[in-house]
């Protein structure tokens, strides 16, 4: 019986190599990546973190079982993603027949909202035999107006576009999430906890006027319902004119003609406004369109500047990036240079 057995587990194992003396590679390699799947098995079959919080690290562990009776050489434990670090580990040495082999990594969550879900993948050959779920469930029932806060301050004076507010929304319930501990991550950043609007608990942070014209980033950061929260901050400090958005984003780009997204202009200390000529430098432009721009004086004394596509519309998608000059008629104001970008969808007119 003990012969017969053998002969059992190595009759797969001899038919793959048969084919493979008359089957192309490819075809090859992915029978014999089954044939190893076959002879793993992973316990547990996924990793469940569960409920979660913000910048939370956590220390998983998972076992590869060999099932056969025949050794099984992998050649490398992979994470899908750059959150999830392995810990040192042996994959140079063959998985004994029957053998457990414990792997250990770390978790480290991001600022996510909802569903977590990646992978690890474990390769024998050049080819990923298994793949081990690893799921959390960041806030749930939990959803925010931003996912970051733009804010922009000026060195002439204060300016409404330093403040914004976040909300922090309980979906499925008339009653607002509980925000606690709440803080910034610098004494640049003020952070209030304003009265709540229904289920929707709501944080105001204002970036105070500094002396400096560099961007500036932070956080801020606290508990919603007990679990560690961060929404990101980043903004700059303007002198005399205030523009947004900060970086001038056409996003899509589908046909000729004006863009929807515009670009604002404004003095803070609320005089009237005038651009004198704009001039583009294209860094990157793989599709080759051309823009042209043209602005118009609003009555509060603001100026928007359109982006028009010319015709023909490029048949060739691609990126767009570039520095747009940006020359007013204040005499105490240097030329802006202003980062504008988008994404060209060719053939969709």
């Amino acid at each position: 019986m003990h012969h017969l057995s053998n002969h059992h587990r190595l009759w797969p194992v001899l038919l793959i190599a048969f084919l493979c003396h008359w089957l192309p590679t490819s075809l090859c390699t992915s029978l014999e990546a089954q044939s190893s799947a076959s002879s793993l098995e992973l316990s547990p079959r996924q990793l469940d973190v569960g409920i979660v919080g913000h910048g939370q690290k956590k220390t998983l562990e998972f076992q590869v079982i060999n099932v056969t009776r025949e050794p099984v050489q992998l050649t490398k434990i992979r994470p899908t993603c750059g959150c999830m670090k392995m810990k040192p580990h042996d994959v140079r040495t063959p998985l004994g027949p029957g053998e457990k082999r414990t792997f250990r990594f770390e978790l480290s969550l991001g600022r996510g909202w909802g569903s977590f879900s990646k992978k690890i993948e474990v390769h024998v050959g050049n080819q990923a035999v298994l793949r081990l779920p690893v799921i959390a469930s960041h806030h749930p029932g939990i959803r925010t107006s931003r996912r970051e806060l733009v804010l922009s301050t000026s060195t002439v004076a204060e300016i409404p576009e330093a403040t914004q507010v976040v909300e922090f929304e309980q979906i499925s319930t008339q009653q607002a999430p509980t925000i606690t501990e709440l803080t910034s991550s610098d004494s640049m950043f003020r952070v209030r906890l304003l009265e709540p609007v229904k289920n929707r608990a709501r944080v105001e942070v204002t970036a105070r006027q500094g002396s400096s014209k560099d961007r500036f980033v932070g956080q801020i950061h606290g508990l919603c319902n007990g679990l560690p929260f961060i929404v990101p901050i980043r903004g700059r400090a303007f002198g005399l004119v205030v523009y947004q958005p900060q970086a001038w984003n056409l996003n899509q780009v589908k046909q000729s003609g004006f863009s929807d997204s515009v670009l604002t202009l404004r003095r803070v200390d609320g005089k009237p406004l005038k651009v004198t000529d704009t001039q583009l430098e294209l860094i990157r432009n793989t599709s080759g369109i051309e823009l042209s721009f043209t602005s118009k004086n609003l009555a509060d004394g603001a100026v928007q500047i359109l982006a028009f596509v010319a015709e023909p519309f490029p048949s060739t998608a691609g990126g767009i990036y570039g520095k747009l000059k940006v020359t007013l008629d204040a005499e105490d104001t240097k030329p802006l240079i202003i980062d504008l970008l988008g994404v060209v969808r060719a053939g969709r007119r």
